[in-house]
């Protein structure tokens, strides 16, 4: 039990995460692994329990290099005696570190997350038992995490209307058709938000140097939104800023870099903060640097600022280091 509740508090196993590489890997967990390529550019581990993966950067060709972890899984229902969900969500809110339980998926599912962990766990719906924990999980708390009750349909053909209106046209369509209520409110704008990243034109289609097109300052309108919202925080929409490549890459990393919320003499590390529920505002921020610092290392080839190329530089050295 103590395994599992600690890998819902950390996002880790021993050490390892989603942002690991293959050789950090083996250096926490060893080599008993068995390895195996499922598709071009795709790596999977297993040691048993623990299933680790990755994608191979296209441009790298050289083996072993340029690997981008995608998540860790630990594959529960392969253990001997089931885990039951009501003694893991004990364990976990005897602790201070409660699941929050999401729609259930459909086809005999249910879904909980810790969301400051990104850790997602499905449960069979019939015999309460643990199938699987994922790190980070597909599925989030609140609206996110909401079946829609608006059709896709719908979302694409108001996005396609918003795209072509401008700044105070948008406004005001906006403020004729956004729920009064809070929550229903966040769902409409995260809706509008997902129709819109669906229909986005390939970043190989937009052109960095140039006037902002109308489909990156509608998206970027939906982002901002969606953060007062309460749907996104900051470094979910920054994280999504970079992920659609909707600012210059020099502008998106100082966004990242801005949106960080802890100096980096400041920031806590795996070896100076316990995961506790006392430290959880520091562990959340150093989680925080961590996701934007890869998003910003993400652009660094393209960054043209040497100040901005030595701070993202400075954060990544500690990466392996924070929480």
């Amino acid at each position: 039990m103590a395994f599992f509740t600690d890998f819902v508090v950390t996002g880790t196993v021993r050490g390892a995460d989603a942002t690991s590489t293959p050789a950090e890997v083996t250096g926490l967990l060893g080599d008993a692994f068995v390895e195996s390529r499922t598709g071009p550019g795709q790596l999977l581990r297993s040691y048993h329990l623990v299933e680790v993966a990755w994608e191979q950067e296209q441009e790298q060709e050289q083996e072993g290099e340029g690997w981008r972890g995608l998540y860790v899984t630990v594959q529960a229902h392969r253990l001997d005696v089931p885990l039951s969900v009501d003694e893991l969500a004990t364990e976990l809110e005897q602790a201070g570190f409660p699941l929050v339980e999401v729609a259930p998926d459909g086809v005999g599912c249910r879904r909980f997350v810790r969301a400051d962990s990104r850790v997602g766990v499905l449960v069979d719906e019939e015999n309460g038992q643990v199938l699987a924990m994922t790190a980070p999980a597909w599925f989030a708390p609140g609206p996110r995490g909401e079946p829609s009750p608006w059709s896709r349909e719908s979302g694409r053909d108001r996005i396609r209307h918003l795209v072509g209106l401008g700044a105070p046209e948008r406004e005001a369509w906006a403020r004729r058709r956004q729920p009064d209520e809070a929550d229903e409110a966040a769902r409409w704008w995260w809706f509008l938000w997902v129709a819109c990243r669906q229909l986005l034109p390939d970043e190989g289609q937009r052109r960095f140097g140039h006037e902002r097109s109308a489909w990156e300052e509608l998206a970027l309108w939906l982002l901002g939104a969606c953060e007062a919202a309460g749907v996104l925080d900051r470094t979910d929409a920054v994280c999504e800023i970079v992920r659609y490549g909707l600012l210059e890459p020099d502008t998106a990393v100082r966004a990242c870099l801005d949106a960080i919320p802890v100096p980096r003499a400041d920031v806590a590390t795996r070896e100076s903060t316990p995961y506790a529920r006392e430290n959880l505002v520091a562990v959340n921020a150093s989680r925080a640097a961590k996701r934007l610092t890869l998003a910003a290392g993400e652009l660094l080839p393209r960054v043209r600022d040497p100040a901005l190329r030595a701070e993202v530089a400075a954060w990544l050295e500690l990466r392996t280091r924070l929480m």
